[in-house]
């Protein structure tokens, strides 16, 4: 696809860069979106010259549920109560199943005349009718919550505000989970309320140099704490480990690719069964970063990984791009030798190239010319860039309640790391989906289907992950305590991790027809 034109018409019609905006170009691309099934048209109705924006809930993420059970099944760790065992115990409810009744609730009660409650038969049903006194005052602080986006979204500010301030009283960032999910959402809401009538400034964010914006962006000491408790970005990590090997299995010189290094600890196990590898031995093994920010700190992750390949007597070499533009990357940057087997690596890459579409198109095109074995993506497996703010809060509201519920199994409620995760991390990422628009929001994660489509705009075809990629990753899962609570899940030829049925990220494969 060499037409720039057609890329951006893709990209806009896919939600990736367009805001939502009251002209009949706009709503023609929505309605486009709402047949792909990917984000739904907010109603208007005209009165003279007046439009309307009625306040309106997006149906579908309820339909979600209700169409897709899978995609939201309970695990072992997230049973829910069966009414006609005769017990009078309660079980607990997660943040998800809490904020996915508010969201039925909501619904069933109001007052929006578009809604056919028919339709809305919730995945749980009446299984959820009877709830433990906690669990229903946290339904109901959520439903609040749910109702204040909806005035947010009609521009009325002062019932919003009056909402908001119900939710601040009872929600806390020390309480449980959908009380803290609900204390960082209302203070998001608050936060687009000042934007949207002047009384803050706005403030453009970069994906690249904010830590805070989005998910698995930032590896300190809270990151690691959550990462020795939680096997999320290992089972995405070591998954494509797995299939890199097995793209390069006859390969003796491998050029390795990556588009955002971070800390580059998942290349020591690379290295390291590359150098076990005893048929068809690698000769040589070099990897090439792409780097816009923080040149020292990648030259130190390459010191480390060459150290630890010499221990090994193991041939590596370990080059970096610096690109302040990466509009400015060309395929000559790799100096790729024609005996190579180049694998292009890409985790948690392209989602902070959907703010910069001249640079995800400069980036497919590269790729493409580099005629790689393989190429690897993992990234958020959720749609949190709807341009109907409605519909973005709601998807981003039951994404995020996934990691709050997740903290609450590994983490103390006192535990300072899960603060600041919460605060600093999950905050960070909702203020930006829920707080801004237009340039300030960064933020834009698409699912898997999405990129499915944009990769075959560019000849792309998903490989299998083999059953070894699988086995792989049930095996990391089962190391953890939190096992029940996590799963690993095939999503057509892709793999899907999971916190208690709520899909986190997905590791995919790709190459080129």
């Amino acid at each position: 696809m060499e037409d720039s034109t057609d890329i951006q018409n893709f990209c806009t019609n896919y939600g990736f860069y367009q805001e939502y905006a009251a002209n009949p170009q706009v709503q023609e691309t929505n309605k486009q979106q709402e047949e792909m099934n990917v984000y739904a048209v907010t109603p208007q109705v005209q009165t003279g010259n007046h439009v309307d924006k009625t306040p309106f809930l997006s149906l579908a993420p309820f339909e979600l549920l209700r169409n897709n059970p899978s995609r939201w099944k309970n695990t072992e760790g997230d049973k829910v109560r069966n009414l006609n065992e005769g017990t009078n115990a309660y079980q607990k409810l997660s943040a998800m199943q809490i904020m996915r009744l508010a969201g039925e609730r909501f619904i069933q009660f109001s007052s929006n005349k578009f809604i056919n409650i028919n339709n809305l038969l919730h995945l749980y049903g009446s299984a959820l009718s009877n709830l433990s006194p906690e669990d229903n005052q946290d339904v109901e602080l959520a439903q609040i919550l749910l109702a204040a986006a909806e005035k947010v979204s009609d521009q009325q500010y002062d019932r919003a505000r009056k909402m908001l301030m119900q939710c601040q009283l009872l929600s806390s960032n020390t309480g449980n989970p959908a009380q803290r999910a609900v204390f960082y959402f209302a203070q998001a809401l608050e936060e687009r309320i000042d934007r949207e009538t002047g009384r803050l400034i706005p403030k453009i964010h970069s994906v690249e140099t904010d830590g805070s914006i989005c998910i698995a962006s930032r590896f300190d000491a809270s990151h690691l704490a959550f990462h020795q408790e939680v096997p999320f970005t290992q089972v995405v990590h070591f998954t494509g480990i797995q299939a890199i090997l097995e793209s390069v299995a006859t390969k003796s010189k491998v050029h390795l690719i990556d588009f955002l290094i971070r800390t580059g600890v998942q290349w020591a196990s690379l290295i390291q069964a590359a150098a076990e590898r005893k048929d068809n031995p690698i000769e040589h093994m070099k990897i090439t970063v792409v780097e816009s920010v923080n040149k020292e700190r990648v030259e130190e992750t390459g010191k480390s990984l060459e150290s630890f390949a010499k221990s090994l007597n193991f041939p590596f070499s370990f080059k970096i791009v610096f690109l302040p533009d990466r509009n400015q990357l060309t395929e000559d940057h790799f100096d790729v030798k024609p005996d190579e087997g180049v694998v292009i690596y890409a985790a948690f890459f392209l989602r902070a190239m959907i703010c910069e579409p001249n640079c995800l198109e400069t980036a497919m095109r590269v790729i493409r010319r580099l005629q790689p074995e393989l190429m690897v993506v993992s990234e958020v497996e959720a749609n949190l860039n709807s341009p109907m703010f409605v519909n973005r809060f709601i998807d981003s509201l039951f994404y995020y309640s996934a990691f709050f519920d997740c903290l609450e199994d590994v983490m103390k409620r006192d535990d300072q790391h899960r603060m600041t995760l919460e605060s600093v991390t999950y905050g960070g990422g909702i203020r930006n989906i829920v707080g801004s628009e237009g340039k300030e929001r960064v933020c834009k994660s698409v699912n898997l289907d999405v990129w499915r489509s944009f990769f075959k705009r560019f000849g792309m075809e998903e490989v299998k992950l083999s059953e070894t990629c699988l086995y792989q990753a049930n095996l990391i899962i089962e190391q953890f305590a939190c096992r029940n609570s996590c799963s690993a899940d095939v999503n057509g030829r892709s793999l899907t991790v999971s916190w208690k049925g709520t899909p986190i990220y997905f590791t995919s494969a790709w190459k080129f027809h």
